[in-house]
């Protein structure tokens, strides 16, 4: 089992494992254009066990001038496929992305209150408000 970012040729294995966390349909194509642009300013990581996804997060990277024209990270889309879970592998993961996030001057996620307690024991400590505006495509 290893970490490695997304690729290309994980569109079946990227599109099982995303539609436990939020049911989804795209393309092979979609999937590789929307890679490319995702790339751009973000990592995908995911984690593998012979060829089987298990586990993916996102990582957005925003350049800052605050602070120093600082590097703000940003944690999206955390998955641990449900034959996986409650063995620390979203704890392996969070680890993994905090990792790759070093030299940033902060790291944010949001999520629901259902997994304030697990965020808080990978570090996380409840800070601010979230605001949102839901535009339709």
């Amino acid at each position: 089992m290893s970490f490695r970012q997304l690729t290309p040729n994980d569109y079946n294995e990227y599109l099982k494992l995303i539609n436990e966390f939020r049911p989804t349909e795209f393309s092979e194509d979609q999937f590789k254009i929307t890679l490319v642009a995702v790339n751009k300013s973000s990592e995908i990581w995911v984690y593998e066990d012979n060829g089987e996804l298990i586990s993916t997060g996102t990582i957005i990277f925003e350049h800052k001038f605050i602070f120093n024209t600082c590097i703000y990270a940003h944690i999206e889309d955390i998955c641990v496929k449900s034959s996986y879970r409650r063995k620390g592998l979203g704890k392996l993961l969070i680890k993994h992305l905090i990792e790759r996030c070093k030299g940033c001057y902060k790291i944010t996620l949001d999520c629901s209150n259902l997994n304030i307690q697990f965020y808080e024991a990978c570090g996380f400590n409840l800070r601010g408000n979230q605001m949102c505006i839901l535009l339709k495509n």
